[in-house]
């Protein structure tokens, strides 16, 4: 039976969920607001103060649970780079990009294939790391300019790539564990949706590079001048690498592996938690036999170590999301095994039958709000954060005038995760200008157009097909 009313949980509820866009457009972390709602929520929903508490613990519960497996297999991949860093096999991997980067608009589509390729194995941050310490400074040298690279970063990292996130399947699990649809079906829906706002995105920003390029090649004195600790990075990433003997195999091995895994999942049609679990099975292998071989009888602190920071990384990032999303799980269907009432309804479901009612709602006001609720949630920095906001709306007002849910997700996912990746100045963007020697809100600007008319495409696109 829908609502037809709403009762005080329900109000209660989207007053929080204000609460949290209002921070989060202010700069505010969400962390707290969602925290707050949760107890509040719960203690209305279970009837006393006691009940509320329990509700909460379950609630981030139920959404760590849903989320272990991305957090996992994000740990072992860092714990993976760090010991290819050790190696010196992570700089081989890169070095024959060396060569195609003496032209400016070349470097731009090297720089960003080479960053998109990495993210979808080895995930943005550890990519942008690598390609920052060993490309970036001889594309700058050569011709271009710091803030293109930066973008180029940016856009094809943690824009095209994250949103995506088509090998390690971190980011459509999420959107998937939200939404309760299987990850193969979100990755269908993701396609294009994705490719309209990557493609989009990706060639006005190269109108903007090729003009910025054209600038700096007519002003060369004012393009170099500062640019001294630029060049110094340039002459060390020419320097000769030094990898060990196992480093000199692993390049070869890692790569290949990883490839190996991909065909697998399309031979054996794995997808979603299988998937997840044969990467980070791969990863976890190649991370023990490279230390046994590079550290010899100091592998057992090493990969220790390693295996420390790697989940220092993954719970850094995914630590305040469990909680955001736990408060967004009493919206979903989630909210059957938080109450442990299989007649239970999500709160957000109750909104968007009561909207659905008075209002004229289509798939392009629904594509419209999750693509305006996902890019005020992602303000945070961290556009998982906001992944859970943009698809509780499409399932709340998608499900009432039976659109294709998994659309409507898919812009929601897109709106977040590239919104954090390429408009946030304190966020990821925040480590691609330290790479590129740019001020971050400075980037964010230059970001600014290509991104939102990408995702004003994703809308439309949307639209037609939910």
């Amino acid at each position: 039976m829908h609502v037809a009313s709403l009762s005080l949980a329900d109000w209660v509820f989207m007053f929080f969920v204000l609460a949290t866009l209002g921070c989060l457009a202010t700069r505010r972390d969400a962390l707290l607001p969602t925290s707050i709602g949760l107890l509040v929520v719960g203690s209305i929903l279970k009837g006393s103060l006691v009940g509320g508490i329990m509700v909460a613990f379950n609630s981030i519960m139920a959404a760590t649970t849903d989320l272990l497996n991305i957090i996992i297999v994000i740990a072992l991949v860092v714990m993976m780079t760090k010991t290819m860093e050790d190696m010196g096999s992570d700089r081989l991997m890169v070095a024959p990009l060396r060569g195609l980067l003496s032209r400016p608009s070349v470097s731009y589509w090297v720089i960003g294939f080479a960053m998109l390729i990495l993210s979808w194995f080895i995930w943005p941050t550890p990519a942008v790391a690598l390609l920052g310490a060993l490309v970036l400074p001889l594309a700058i040298v050569g011709g271009l300019p710091p803030m293109i690279a930066g973008m180029s970063l940016s856009i094809f990292g943690k824009g095209i790539g994250l949103s995506s996130d088509f090998i390690i399947q971190g980011t459509p699990s999420v959107t998937a564990k939200m939404t309760k649809i299987p990850v193969g079906d979100i990755i269908s829906a993701n396609i294009p949706i994705w490719a309209t706002v990557s493609i989009v995105a990706a060639t006005s920003a190269f109108f903007i590079a090729r003009k910025a390029i054209k600038a700096s090649q007519g002003s060369e004195v004012e393009s170099t001048a500062g640019s001294l600790d630029m060049e110094r990075r340039a002459a060390a990433a020419t320097a000769t690498i030094h990898a060990s003997p196992i480093g000199k195999v692993m390049a070869w091995v890692i790569p290949l592996c990883l490839i190996l895994d991909v065909y697998v999942m399309f031979d054996q049609k794995l997808k979603g938690g299988a998937a997840t679990a044969l990467v980070g099975g791969t990863v976890l292998g190649i991370t023990m036999i490279s230390s046994c071989f590079q550290y010899k009888g100091d592998a057992f602190a090493k990969v220790m170590d390693h295996a420390r920071h790697g989940w220092m990384f993954a719970v850094k990032v995914f630590g305040p999301v469990v909680i955001i999303a736990g408060f967004f799980w009493l919206g979903g269907d989630s909210l059957k095994d938080i109450l442990k009432d299989k007649a239970a309804e999500g709160l957000m479901f109750h909104w968007g039958y009561f909207l659905a009612a008075p209002l004229p709602i289509n798939t392009f006001m629904v594509s419209l709000m999750v693509t305006i609720a996902g890019i005020l949630a992602a303000f945070d920095g961290s556009g998982y954060a906001a992944i859970p906001l943009g698809t509780s709306i499409a399932m709340a007002l998608g499900t009432p005038i039976h659109a294709n849910v998994a659309i409507l997700a898919s812009q929601a996912q897109m709106a977040a995760i590239w919104t954090g990746a390429t408009l946030v100045p304190w966020g990821f963007l925040a480590v691609t200008a330290s790479f590129a020697g740019v001020d971050p809100a400075d980037l964010a600007r230059r970001n600014m157009w290509p991104t939102l008319l990408g995702l004003a495409a994703g809308v439309v696109v949307t639209a037609c097909m939910a």
